[in-house]
């Protein structure tokens, strides 16, 4: 009887650790410094939460097929740029949507082709992309913030609809169109099986190349999203605007509980994961930790949880 009763609480931790450890961060970090706790503070950690969860929900999908891509951040960065260039000039606002999507549906193509039909690693057709996107929105602002945006877009970053952030509604419409697409979808069905194993489903008539080069693309239009909400965030357009988030997504996915050798996970893991990492980053900002200390910090996060997926996935 008290091994049943164990065993049914180890299940039932093991079902809720994320929101468990997402509660003890947050009444630690409250301890420490009661200001996080303020309306404002968790408001502008929500807004800050939501641009890296989008890009998250696309890193999620990319590995889920059990691939990555580290071109995500300077993605948000070029398309930020490409963004603000429209969006400060006398042109229809259309084409400040239009052509940073157009940009990042570009990336998001040469890294599937690349890596499903050159049969490149992922890892290095992304790490080349990341380089291209870094020097193209560098070209772009020649090397200076790109200011004067439109109202239009400015709205987007900084205001509430029915009090509650735009930025954090994107963010749950994002999440809840990938969780429906996973559950719900062909397409879905497909992603999973990829990450399980490529081979057993392209026999199973999947078309494994297709399905690869479709997840890139929806891993850059998620960046693309970032990258037009990070400009009416900060007003302008930067080529450091979220040039990082990469590593942000990658670890809020592991820590969700993806697996990086795909096939499994969920969005509410994932969201959870996005919610620790984003607490934690807050955290670390209010006690004035060093950039540079923090980013030692999130390396080591990653390592620990994929050594972690490492041994669950050897039990």
């Amino acid at each position: 009887m008290e091994n049943k009763e164990r065993a049914a609480a180890s299940r039932l931790i093991k079902k809720y650790s994320i929101i468990l450890i997402l509660i003890a961060l947050m009444i630690v970090l409250t301890m420490i410094k009661p200001q996080f706790i303020k309306p404002g503070n968790l408001v502008n950690m929500l807004r800050q939460i939501s641009l890296v969860g989008i890009l998250t929900m696309g890193m999620m999908l990319v590995i889920l097929i059990g691939d990555i891509d580290i071109s995500g951040g300077p993605q948000i960065a070029l398309t930020s740029v490409i963004c603000a260039y429209f969006a400060s000039r006398e042109c229809p606002l259309v084409l400040a949507f239009l052509m940073p999507l157009l940009a990042g549906l570009c990336c998001g193509l040469v890294n599937g082709v690349l890596t499903a039909k050159m049969r490149i690693p992922s890892f290095i057709a992304t790490l080349g992309m990341m380089s291209v996107a870094k020097g193209l929105a560098l070209i772009v602002s020649k090397g200076q913030p790109i200011s004067g945006i439109r109202p239009e877009i400015e709205w987007l970053g900084s205001k509430k609809l029915m009090g509650i952030p735009v930025l954090v509604i994107v963010f749950i419409i994002c999440a809840a169109v990938v969780s429906i697409m996973l559950q719900k979808t062909a397409f879905g069905k497909k992603i999973y099986a990829l990450g399980g194993n490529q081979e057993a489903a392209r026999v199973c008539g999947i078309n494994v190349d297709l399905t690869r080069i479709k997840v890139f693309l929806l891993m850059s239009v998620f960046a693309t999203i970032s990258g037009i909400l990070i400009t009416g965030r900060v007003s302008s357009g930067s080529a450091t605007n979220g040039i990082e988030y990469h590593m942000d997504a990658i670890a809020s996915t592991v820590i969700g509980g993806v697996s990086m050798t795909g096939g499994s996970g969920n969005v509410m893991g994932v969201v959870g994961g996005v919610l620790i990492m984003g607490v934690l980053q807050n955290g670390l900002d209010l006690m004035m930790v060093s950039p540079y200390l923090q980013q030692i910090f999130k390396g080591a996060i990653i390592v620990i949880a994929v050594v972690a997926d490492n041994m669950k996935n050897r039990r």
